[in-house]
């Protein structure tokens, strides 16, 4: 049989943690009674009571272990402990999870600012060359095998000219044509003197007396035009305005009986012999007039 001492140990502060997770008060004096190893049954050990601080607390090593109400207490105040880390835990976890969403938006932000200064820079300076990767390359869109003709730049030069001629060409003729059009003016800084209104223009009439005298002028012409139709009745009539109709003179209903065509020219045909007979025997009958000749081209020889 070996029996354990009862000196006190030296060791002061003992590791408060142990493999089984449980703490330990400081130990003051450690006291071992009543230990045999040899009793029981099958050589086993029997249970060693050690005595910790003379507070009657005991640690029981045996294969049932006893429940110490001191460590008892102790493990409620471990899970409470735990409890709380885990929850710091979560709580620093989810700061952190803020944190990173945070600095990723402020990360897009000033990525979409950089391009949109690069594309204000590219708009407002365009004289500036493209900035590319080594790395990046691409197909020349207007070099392309399946792009159309081009021309060259003497050729749009040219063409270019043609076309500023011909708009040029039309405008002069639209404002020849059509005077009513106002000028427009397309530069602000021209301006000139106007023709009509220079000091050394000459006076003009005011609007109403040119008007009066638009009046009189209309008055005189119409005049003028009836004494032309008074005087000379062998004019035609000349229509003006289709809708003017007027009667007949000659084919009113209380004009006198005339005679139709064939009548009037059977007629001017007997008057005309008639004449010629009687020019013939005035001739015949008195010799002594000389015969006058009313056509200069007529000539003979004298019979005498």
């Amino acid at each position: 049989m070996r029996n354990i001492g009862t000196d006190s140990s030296t060791c002061a502060n003992v590791n408060k943690n142990v493999a089984s997770g449980r703490k330990t008060n400081d130990v003051d004096a450690i006291t071992a009674t009543n230990v045999d190893v040899s009793a029981g049954t099958g050589g086993e050990e029997s249970a060693v009571l050690v005595n910790v601080g003379g507070r009657g607390d005991a640690i029981v090593f045996s294969n049932e272990v006893e429940s110490v109400p001191s460590l008892d207490e102790e493990s409620d105040d471990d899970d409470d402990e735990d409890s709380w880390n885990s929850e710091s835990e979560d709580e620093e976890e989810d700061v952190d999870e803020e944190f990173d969403e945070l600095l990723a938006e402020r990360l897009r932000i000033l990525a979409d600012c950089r391009a949109l200064k690069n594309l204000a820079e590219a708009f407002l300076h365009p004289e500036q060359p493209v900035k590319a990767i080594p790395t990046t390359f691409g197909r020349n869109y207007f070099d392309r095998p399946s792009a159309p003709a081009v021309m060259d730049d003497e050729d749009a030069d040219e063409e270019a000219e043609i076309l500023e001629d011909v708009e040029n060409l039309k405008k002069a003729a639209r404002a020849y044509l059509h005077p009513e059009v106002g000028v427009r003016v397309e530069d602000t800084t021209l301006f000139g003197r106007n023709y009509f209104e220079r000091p050394s223009a000459p006076e003009v009439e005011t609007f109403e007396e040119a008007e009066e005298r638009a009046k009189i002028l209309a008055e005189a012409a119409t005049l003028k035009k009836l004494a032309v139709d008074y005087m000379h009745p062998e004019v035609g009539v000349r229509k003006v305005d289709g809708e003017m109709f007027g009667r007949n003179y000659f084919n009113r209903y209380s004009a006198p009986e005339t005679e139709e065509d064939e009548f009037a020219d059977e007629r001017a045909e007997a008057l005309a012999e008639a004449a010629a007979l009687k020019k013939l025997a005035v001739n015949y009958l008195h010799p002594e007039k000389s015969v006058s000749v009313e056509d200069a081209t007529l000539f003979g020889r004298n019979y005498f």
